[in-house]
């Protein structure tokens, strides 16, 4: 049908042009007065006639709500206006760190301090990203330069730095932390915690028991983490069965709810079960051990930290083989 119809459009074609010319009209008087031309429509807005910083206040916004991608996108239109407007790299670094994207989080914290050197918040966004990736010692640094920048940082970056000089083993700079953070929260129950620890790390383990046992027997809720620090200060003092009960009481406080352990931790479980792990084998009970470890290493513990100790744990469960006694041979007289 639809050929046939072809077929017709063409034959009327063909007999259009075949027909005599149509006379040339007459020409027709005009009206002397033109209609008004119809107004051309505005085009809508683009995403370039908005302001970066719309934008900008448009994709916190969004990363607030969990619109991720719409966040994403809003950052990256507010940079494509403005590629000097170091808050938007700063807050997409922000969500990029989120989702563990490291490399893509300092990327833009590095392009967010070539937009603006003096930007604290880059700064300090390089200094955890630098955290995470195991950089210790220049996150240590990046801290330092946003707070020279922007002290009202301090409160904000404490645990980062904590955290930056926990892993550089620190114990001069823990110390100093801990006085800032007694300074700042005088009342707060986890205070004792970061001295404890601060003379852990200075080997003055003595110390640290007497502040952190002190601190659990004045409190009346003491949480794991005191109890935790209390379990590695026993621990450096080969102090077996001590360092074992104060571990399995931050156990049960963290399997009741307490979540206070990621003060220390980026990975608290992990932390908790390994150092469990630790103190059982240090106490002789090998099983024990070894369940603890393989634990830690299955919620996310580094395999590197704990394999050490998980070989010795399965290999003192091996009863050490004894000799064969042989009869004794009566020597030959020749």
């Amino acid at each position: 049908m639809r050929l046939a119809c072809l077929a017709v459009l063409g034959l009327l074609l063909v007999i259009s042009a075949c027909a005599a010319p149509t006379p040339t009209p007459a020409l027709q008087r005009l009206p002397t007065r033109a209609p008004t031309p119809t107004p051309t429509p505005t085009p809508p807005a683009t995403p370039f006639s908005v302001p970066a910083w719309t934008y900008y206040e448009d994709g916190l916004a969004l990363r607030d709500a969990g619109d991720v991608d719409g966040a994403l996108q809003s950052f990256a239109w507010a940079i494509q206006i403005a590629p000097d407007f170091a808050p938007a790299y700063v807050a997409r670094g922000t969500v990029y760190l989120a989702q563990g994207e490291l490399r893509r989080a300092l990327a833009e914290a590095d392009a967010a301090l070539k937009a603006d050197p003096a930007s604290a918040a880059a700064h300090a966004l390089r200094g955890e990203t630098l955290r995470m990736l195991g950089r210790s010692g220049p996150a240590t640094e990046a801290f330092r330069q946003a707070l020279a920048l922007d002290p009202s940082l301090q409160e904000d970056t404490f645990r980062s730095r904590w955290l930056a000089a926990l892993a550089t083993h620190n114990g001069g700079r823990l110390l100093a932390l801990s006085n800032e953070y007694a300074d700042a929260h005088p009342g707060d129950p986890v205070r004792p915690y970061y001295r404890g620890w601060a003379f852990i790390e200075l080997h003055a383990p003595d110390t640290a028991i007497d502040t952190l046992v002190d601190a659990i027997e004045t409190s009346p809720d003491p949480p794991a983490l005191l109890w935790f620090a209390l379990g590695q200060a026993y621990a450096a003092e080969r102090a077996w069965p001590e360092s074992v009960i104060s571990m399995e009481a931050a156990r049960q406080l963290v399997q009741a709810g307490d979540t206070s352990l990621r003060v220390h931790s980026d990975r608290p479980i992990a932390d908790l079960f390994g150092a469990l792990g630790k103190v059982y084998l240090g106490d002789g009970r090998c099983v024990d051990a070894e369940v603890m470890l393989d634990y830690a290493l299955e919620v996310g513990a580094p395999p590197q930290e704990y394999a050490a100790a998980l070989e010795q744990a399965r290999l003192c469960q091996t009863p050490t083989p004894t000799a064969t006694p042989y009869p004794t041979a009566t020597p030959m007289i020749w």
